[in-house]
């Protein structure tokens, strides 16, 4: 996708966020267990215009702290901070350097795909507030699934050793084209500021495979989903050990927890 697709979804997503939050902001988000609508609506808002602070304001190595929400208006508060954030990318190129907290990919464009999926997603979340949810863009949830796999979940951190297991999984949507192929890892070390020890966790490391252990295939839209936490492994097919999706998806809520 490139960056007018992107500032096109992030509208669209957003307008659909703010209908769905007009409908009531207290209604429980069962895909964000003790959050609401209202939850929602603020911490998606408040990432708009932190990373609208980010892009205008070019931080290079932290973030600004995060923008508390009002006490009345809400919706409408929400809509002036994504238009800021749509203004702001707009007119700003993708190649300039910014402060991004994935160290491969520190420019504004980082921003452009992060803030799509983001909005996605908690768009998302305020619809199955109201139980009510439109499906996700093709184009956009086949991206997303690249980006949660490839910028989330791959690897392990750098203070860390890993081993490669002999469990592999192949990842394919049936709607477009996309597919994506890894074997789980496992890594084990000490976090050189928390202290915390680690032995055997879990991770994915891409590499062409033959012949899986298990094969994956769903829509681009389902894949994204479940990959969130916020669709069913059942309206995905598998072709093989289904414990491995189920690996997969605790590792991909770790990464994005």
């Amino acid at each position: 996708m490139d960056c007018s697709e992107y500032l096109t979804a992030i509208r669209r997503d957003s307008d659909a966020l703010a209908a769905a939050a007009d409908r009531g902001l207290d209604q429980v988000v069962p895909s964000c267990p003790g959050w609401t609508v209202r939850d929602v609506v603020q911490h998606t808002g408040a990432v708009h215009r932190q990373k609208e602070q980010i892009v205008r304001e070019r931080w290079m190595e932290t973030q600004p702290d995060r923008i508390d929400p009002p006490p009345a208006g809400l919706v409408e508060w929400f809509l002036s901070g994504a238009e800021l954030l749509l203004n702001t990318l707009a007119t700003t190129d993708p190649a300039v350097h910014v402060y991004s907290w994935y160290p491969p990919d520190q420019s504004v464009g980082f921003w452009y795909r992060r803030m799509a999926h983001e909005t996605a997603i908690h768009r998302v979340d305020a619809e199955l507030g109201h139980r009510i949810v439109c499906p996700l863009d093709s184009a956009l949830a086949a991206d997303g699934v690249d980006e949660i796999l490839t910028v989330m979940m791959e690897g392990y951190p750098d203070w860390a050793t890993s081993a490669a297991t002999d469990q592999t999984l192949e990842i394919e949507c049936n709607d477009r084209p996309g597919s994506w192929s890894m074997r789980f890892i496992t890594w084990t070390g000490t976090g050189p500021e928390s202290g915390t020890s680690h032995n055997d966790e879990p991770g994915i490391a891409f590499e062409s495979v033959d012949d899986p252990t298990t094969i994956v295939r769903g829509t681009a839209g389902d894949l994204d989903l479940f990959l969130w936490g916020r669709g069913p492994k059942d309206r995905l097919i598998v072709d093989g050990d289904p414990s491995l999706v189920d690996t997969l998806r605790a590792i991909a809520a770790e990464a994005t927890a």
